[in-house]
């Protein structure tokens, strides 16, 4: 990863307080990103590409403010307290390069948790959390969002229709500082 990191998306919502941290997004909205999928890219993760859309397809189709992405935390980053942009969707963590815990972790709330090689790590990142890497070497997660599983297929039709799914931006309603935010009524 560290090689294509010139083709990563640095901090595009402003939450970095120190160190850097990095994404190469798959998918934004239930849509593939093709841009930041360079041929390079591309040859580089044939099977990882795989893998990644036919999650897309099965999790994340058709998914509002959903993401399918790597986010690379590097060496003392620290990202202040955000939130997501709505409860309709969980953001699985799946750790990919991970340092030594607990020099890597993330405060969701009021609990602080650890990434575990092997587990998904599960949240709802509507919530107030914060993310930190104390560790010399970075923190790679491979991020899945995916339909919040209490919603049923109205909810989500409701959802898209809100979000105006076609034509949705990444930032429509998104808070980034914590501030409220619209919330899919139910």
């Amino acid at each position: 990863m560290a090689n294509h990191q010139n083709q990563m998306l640095a901090d595009n919502e402003g939450i970095v307080d120190q160190g850097d941290w990095h994404q190469l997004i798959f998918a934004r909205n239930g849509h593939l990103v093709t841009d930041m999928w360079s041929v390079d890219n591309l040859q580089s993760f044939q099977v990882t590409r795989q893998v990644l859309e036919e999650l897309r397809h099965d999790l994340s189709k058709e998914l509002p403010k959903g993401s399918l992405e790597f986010s690379v935390l590097s060496p003392g980053a620290h990202l202040r307290p955000h939130c997501g942009p709505t409860n309709h969707r969980l953001r699985l963590h799946l750790p990919i390069i991970l340092p030594e815990n607990p020099k890597a972790r993330i405060r969701v709330g009021n609990e602080r948790k650890y990434w575990e090689m092997g587990e998904i790590l599960v949240l709802d990142d509507s919530f107030d959390h914060e993310v930190w890497n104390e560790a010399e070497e970075s923190r790679v997660v491979l991020l899945i969002d995916v339909w919040h599983p209490h919603l049923t297929r109205g909810d989500r039709e409701k959802v898209r229709k809100h979000f105006n799914h076609e034509h949705s931006s990444w930032r429509t309603t998104h808070s980034p500082w914590g501030l409220p935010v619209p919330r899919p009524v139910h």
